[in-house]
């Protein structure tokens, strides 16, 4: 049975290489500790936001302090997208539970080294550190889900990853102004939470069978499905969702004070609407589009519902307009996002699978990266504002919607030669 499946096709996905026979029975135990592990991504973001002027002001006798200091939050995410793919790629030559427990350590050691460095630069290399660790885990325990899971189950936690990881932001977005209360360094402490998971893992988890398990003819036969230029189509894709999905966790408190909302309560529930958006969109692909609709529609309707969001915000005038907006750009982006994870999941035969997610994720993650930098670019070169700006990236996200119809009724019409 073929591992590829195209753009239009079915969603139904390969359980496993052939002649490697039947894996040991996943439970819901397995599920929770990987899901939680994937979850771990938002910290970096959501706990230390808070903390950060206080930091700013411990450090201010360092010279470039200002650019310094929020770079203690971008660090990681470059660092995820520069060594994703090559994590992946370990993965499948000498196995996973090792690196994920073994990562799962040493994210909790590098994570909160800022209790007791004392030079900006050495928490700057921390940092730098602990993204190659959440490289690790990101990579390792989503491959390991397509491991342990395959069809419409696999696609459902697929799903539950992102509602994870969206409701797992929400809780820190308020946890961490309580714990930086206590000083800027407390909120670092929360990264010790690893350490918990390290021996659930190392007891519950197992090695599947992979790349690292195989003959050289398995390896070869598993691998004659691999498409090098459809990975890349899909990671190209992730390089424009990743641009897209941090539009409003970055830039939706300047739209509220564009408009003159300024308190800070106000902003903060409008951040938790949009965030009830993601989860439900990731609960209707998980539990409605995952099984009813192939990964073109999919991705078209997700698309065309996030990209509505955004010329929502571009219009809004007040508070309301631009929560509602917020909110529908949070269902579109609930859908598509865990519709490309599992598109990606799909086309990865076994041998390739951690390499193939790797490198998803690396794309997806520099295209977080790359998002201040474009939206502000707009701004400052012909956009005028920042409403106009994200206006302007509502045209690439309908864009894809309109490319994946196409594909999608394209589909339909080969189907009835």
């Amino acid at each position: 049975m073929s591992h590829s499946t195209a753009l239009g096709a079915s969603p139904a996905g390969p359980t496993g290489p052939t002649g490697l026979g039947a894996m040991p029975q996943p439970r819901l135990i397995h599920a929770l500790i990987l899901l939680v592990t994937c979850g771990l991504n938002v910290l970096v973001t959501a706990i230390l936001g808070p903390s950060l002027p206080a930091m700013q002001a411990h450090f201010q006798d360092v010279p470039g302090v200002e650019y310094l200091v929020p770079m203690t939050m971008s660090m990681p995410l470059l660092t995820v997208a520069i060594v994703s793919v090559f994590v992946g790629e370990l993965a499948d030559r000498f196995g996973r539970k090792p690196l994920l427990v073994g990562s799962a350590v040493l994210y909790a050691a590098v994570g909160t080294a800022p209790l007791y460095l004392d030079s900006l630069y050495a928490i700057l290399a921390s940092r730098c550190a602990l993204g190659i660790m959440e490289a690790v885990l990101m990579t390792v325990s989503t491959t390991l889900i397509g491991d342990y899971w395959s069809g419409a189950q696999r696609d459902r936690y697929m799903s539950l990853q992102t509602t994870v990881a969206s409701t797992s932001a929400f809780l820190f977005n308020t946890l961490g102004g309580l714990i930086a209360e206590q000083g800027w360094r407390a909120p670092y402490t929360v990264f010790a939470i690893s350490l918990a998971l390290a021996p659930l893992m190392a007891w519950f988890l197992w090695e599947p069978r992979t790349r690292a398990s195989m003959t050289p003819e398995q390896f070869a036969q598993d691998s004659q499905s691999f498409r090098s230029d459809r990975l890349g189509m899909i990671c190209g894709f992730a390089v424009l969702l990743g641009i897209a999905f941090l539009t409003v966790p970055v830039h939706f408190g300047f739209l509220h004070g564009a408009i003159g909302v300024r308190s800070p309560a106000q902003i903060g529930m409008a951040y938790g609407i949009n965030s009830l958006g993601v989860i439900a969109g990731t609960l209707i692909f998980g539990w409605v589009l995952a099984t009813r609709l192939n990964v073109a529609w999919q991705l078209a309707l997700g698309a065309l519902i996030s990209g509505i969001g955004f010329v929502l915000m571009r219009q809004a005038g007040d508070y309301q307009a631009l929560t509602v907006a917020g909110f529908v750009n949070g269902l579109g982006m609930g859908i598509v996002l865990p519709a490309m994870v599992t598109w990606n999941m799909r086309e990865l035969p076994v041998s390739r699978r951690g390499m193939g997610i790797g490198a998803f994720q690396s794309a997806f993650q520099f295209g977080l990266f790359l998002n201040p930098l474009i939206v502000v670019w707009l701004e400052q070169h012909g956009a005028g504002s920042r409403a106009a700006a994200v206006g302007w990236l509502s045209w690439a996200v309908l864009g894809l919607a309109a490319m994946a119809a196409l594909t999608a009724v394209a589909g339909l019409r080969h189907g009835r030669r």
